[in-house]
């Protein structure tokens, strides 16, 4: 009986667990599903009572490819983000080697205010930072959304790295200085393969921050030739009206690249951003 009771409990614990996965997911998949469903409609059925189009319009999608250039765009993004992800990864990386694996005066109080920055605000910098890139002639082109990312990647990534870092047996570097390699060789060819976990979550991280980004774009891009694809659905916007329908079928183009890249690197990102996988060894 007691057996029996404590058995109840523990599947009582699991439904419980699992109405509430559930209500999360619904929460999460009604403003997709929505987005899809409005992505097929006519625009006199956008503000209808039907969830789901009467009509079913696929050509909504080439419309929306067709009324913006799209593929100058596309062509823009990864302009900006090919480099952005190689440099944010790269020097994030390197930073997080130094912290992990030399031993210099400072470097506790220097890893600290290396954190302390990600509780600045980015609209405290961003003033600065405009006036800075305005005086060197960059505005208007993809420099200033691009050199950022070459100096340190980010904080956030910078010690996600060095914790997965610090969890590399030490023994691996004594035997590599017994093979005569250098430090930069151990960096390339001993500590960066095995950190390829968190490697990939900041990849990741990075690609849908770069993929996603508005706001840079919106500030440092001035002539339609130049914009990105977050910043081309601003085109659908008009003065009186919204064509609600095409910029829908717009977003669910522009979101199935980020939704392919998670799920096929999905297992390295959980290992990435997990504790015991930034800890073992």
């Amino acid at each position: 009986m007691m057996n029996l009771q404590m058995s109840l409990k523990k599947n009582m614990g699991k439904i419980i667990a699992l109405l509430i996965l559930i209500a999360g997911s619904l929460i999460v998949l009604v403003p997709l599903l929505w987005t899809v469903s409005t992505s097929l409609k006519t625009p006199g059925e956008v503000f209808a009572d039907n969830f789901f189009p009467q009509v079913w319009k696929w050509r909504n999608y080439s419309d929306a490819i067709n009324a913006i250039p799209f593929f100058t765009f596309l062509k823009n993004t990864l302009i900006i983000l090919v480099p952005v992800l190689i440099g944010t990864v790269f020097s994030s990386a390197l930073c997080a080697y130094g912290f992990a694996r030399f031993k210099f005066r400072g470097k506790k109080w220097l890893f600290l205010v290396l954190l302390a920055t990600m509780m600045l605000p980015g609209q405290v910098t961003m003033i600065p930072m405009f006036i800075m890139f305005k005086e060197a002639g960059w505005v208007d082109t993809f420099l200033p959304l691009i050199i950022p990312s070459l100096f340190g990647g980010g904080a956030f990534n910078i010690f996600l790295i060095r914790q997965f870092m610090r969890g590399i047996p030490r023994d691996l570097d004594e035997a590599a200085f017994m093979d005569g390699a250098n430090r930069w060789q151990i960096f390339l060819k001993v500590i960066l393969p095995l950190s390829k976990p968190p490697m990939v979550a900041v990849a990741i991280f990075t690609f849908m921050g770069v993929w996603n980004d508005f706001q840079g774009p919106l500030i440092y891009l001035n002539t339609t030739e130049n914009y990105t694809l977050a910043l081309g659905l601003s085109m659908f916007k008009g003065m009186y009206n919204i064509e609600w329908n095409m910029l829908m079928a717009a977003t669910i183009l522009i979101m199935l690249p980020v939704l392919i890249v998670f799920f096929v690197a999905q297992k390295h990102f959980i290992e990435g951003i997990s504790i015991s996988s930034a800890m073992k060894g």
